[in-house]
């Protein structure tokens, strides 16, 4: 079976503005999530961490404490369409775990020690604090248990939701008691969802990238033919960098990860 990576978190953010044509740049440390497997690799191109899941993980986080934090869920076999949250140690052994009942495409650690799960199965958010206890549901408008019900849900510092629904095709940001304080109907089928600085929002998804203010205007987008060489699959995990750069995850494509700046040069 083909492993496509989905989601990736950078760990260092520095970059080198190189060209594409130009000789091959410096390695990013990075770590990543496949169809079965969490991969890390270190500044020199070493992987430095192999863990075999066993099933799907679409997201996947390095703690502070360098622990790994993912969600999975399982296509196949006796537990097919059940997953759930993970943290393992760098040893790979488990050490919390949270099942969340159904499909689950992400996760947050939050700044208090609780954790946030994308439990899609559920079609809901989950605050789970660290002895498993559910603190707050939100139900999302998707009403029919799916994979795909929602693949992306980070909390933001005001204390909201922001919810890439893929199914509904819609970006959702929720308050703490479930009610919708704004949405935008995407063209096409979203992955990841990023709060900038700004206050504009940017979703990547099935063909590109489109980046919204506040008022639903469009300011800035990614399109497929603007990185042809890249041969783009779908344009999943994203990362916006310190200089307003961004990091991508596509899936399944000629080149997997790729970094262009706003002027949709790839630089890396």
């Amino acid at each position: 079976m083909k492993s496509h990576a989905h989601l990736l978190l950078f760990l260092v953010l520095a970059a080198s503005s190189m060209g594409w044509a130009a000789e091959p740049s410096p390695m990013k440390p990075m770590i990543y999530a496949t169809e079965h497997s969490i991969v890390r690799y270190d500044s020199t191109g070493t992987r430095t961490f192999h863990l075999e899941t066993g099933a799907v993980s679409r997201d996947v986080w390095l703690l502070e404490n360098g622990n790994i934090l993912f969600p999975y869920y399982f296509k196949k076999g006796d537990r097919a369409g059940q997953g759930g949250v993970r943290e393992v140690n760098p040893k790979g052994e488990t050490v919390w775990e949270f099942d969340a009942k159904g499909w689950t495409l992400s996760c947050q650690r939050l700044p208090n020690g609780n954790t946030l799960v994308g439990a899609a199965g559920q079609c809901a958010l989950l605050v789970v604090n660290p002895a498993g206890k559910v603190l707050n549901k939100i139900d999302v408008k998707m009403r029919t248990p799916h994979q795909h019900s929602l693949t992306m849900a980070r909390q933001l510092e005001n204390g909201h939701f922001l919810v890439a629904e893929e199914t509904m095709k819609l970006i959702r940001e929720y308050d703490p008691m479930g009610k919708v304080v704004w949405e935008f109907e995407t063209p096409f089928t979203p992955f990841s969802v990023v709060r900038l600085k700004s206050g504009n929002t940017l979703f990547s998804g099935q063909h590109g990238l489109i980046e919204v203010t506040p008022q639903k205007k469009i300011a800035w987008t990614l399109e497929r033919s603007d990185v042809e060489a890249m041969g783009v699959r779908w344009f999943t995990g994203i990362q916006v960098m310190p200089h307003g750069h961004v990091l991508i995850c596509n899936a399944g494509g000629k080149i997997p990860f790729f970094e262009v700046n706003r002027d949709k040069d790839v630089v890396w």
